[in-house]
């Protein structure tokens, strides 16, 4: 059975496998077979053990493949653990205070008298701070949602993630896939679909589309530069400088790049710099949300990853993906025709579609 299955909707063939006596299982990477995590149900907490950089590798050389560089590896395994909530940055208790300090400056005129305008550079897009870190929550009872503040969008921050959406495989990239990689006779659902670089940037482009939709973003044009990324951050810093002057606000830059802290620095720009997490705990317990976030990306990243336990694949990429699905943020859940939860997940999905109505 195959069945596209939006994000929230995923957790249909979780439930239905536990409701099987499955409550442990292992998400495998296609490429050479790398346990990405382990998920384990104890009490109703999930339990997720996460892989090492010493468990990645070793890749064919780049003689033997199509190219080396679109193998994902242990770095970008690392951002989805970001990008998923579940890995925080090193400076994360830092990072809300300085968020609930520009919070206080806001809702108090006497702290400051402009309002606050948040703003990203295009690497922090990656990581969809606002779409799933917020809101923040603290000790004291406070809660700061991201709706709480006014927010800023660079046109370079879109140029830039846009044009890194452009490299599909060929059926020369398909043969050598099969030559080289455990990936098999899953390679159809590959065929002119987007390659890594292009994969990385469609999980940015939806942070992007939170920013612009719920969180309302005005939107600062630019002029990028075509060839120097370092050019563009200036160009990105001077414009929020010029837009904080023209219109008496105060602007809060957040990036992981220590050179955008200099370059919103030398143009008085209030500014964060998340810092990037030096150590993974093995060992972690995740909410559903994160659960669910991290087997997306892991899906997008790899392309499609191996749930043996549950017999199925799931796809981050397939011929037809729609916008409306990266939207969604589904996967294309293949289900070997013997396991028991083909009829299970089956019935679930058609009561989920009967209670949409007509479209």
């Amino acid at each position: 059975m195959e069945e596209v299955l939006s994000k929230d909707n995923l957790m249909i063939l979780l439930n239905e496998a536990f409701n099987d006596g499955v409550d442990s299982f292992t998400v495998l990477e296609p490429y050479s077979g790398t346990q990405l995590i382990g998920v384990e149900l104890i009490d109703g907490e999930y339990h997720v053990e996460l892989s090492g950089k010493d468990d990645f590798g070793p890749y064919p050389s780049k003689e033997e493949y199509w190219g080396r560089e679109d193998i994902p590896d242990f770095y970008d395994y690392k951002e989805c653990l970001i990008s998923s909530g579940l890995v925080e940055f090193d400076n994360w208790l830092e990072f809300k205070e300085w968020v609930k300090y520009l919070y206080k400056s806001e809702i108090d005129p006497t702290l400051a008298h402009a309002s606050v305008f948040m703003s990203i550079d295009t690497n922090l897009a990656y990581f969809r701070l606002f779409s799933r870190r917020f809101p923040l929550e603290y000790e004291d009872g406070t809660i700061i949602r991201a709706e709480d503040f006014d927010f800023l969008l660079s046109s370079i921050v879109e140029n830039e993630i846009d044009h890194k959406i452009k490299d599909k495989y060929d059926d020369s990239d398909l043969k050598m896939m099969g030559m080289y990689t455990d990936i098999g006779d899953i390679r159809f659902n590959f065929r002119n679909r987007g390659k890594l670089s292009t994969r990385k940037a469609k999980i940015a482009t939806e942070e992007l589309n939170h920013l612009r939709g719920v969180l309302n973003a005005a939107r600062i044009k630019g002029t990028p530069s075509k060839k120097d990324s370092e050019k563009n951050d200036i160009r990105i810093v001077e414009s929020l400088e010029k837009f904080s002057w023209d219109r008496n606000i105060t602007v809060g830059l957040i990036s992981t790049d220590r050179n955008m802290g200099n370059h919103a620095e030398n143009c008085e720009i209030a500014y964060f710099i998340l810092e990037m997490p030096t150590s993974i705990p093995k060992k972690n317990i995740v909410g559903k949300d994160v659960l669910l976030n991290l087997i997306h990306d892991l899906a997008l990243t790899f392309g499609a990853v191996k749930v043996t336990e549950l017999k199925t694949t799931l796809f981050g990429i397939w011929g037809g993906k729609r916008d409306e699905d990266y939207q969604n943020e589904s996967v294309r859940a293949w289900i070997n025709p013997s396991s028991r939860m083909n009829d299970p997940i089956k019935t679930d999905m058609e009561i989920i579609n009967s209670l949409k109505g007509p479209v």
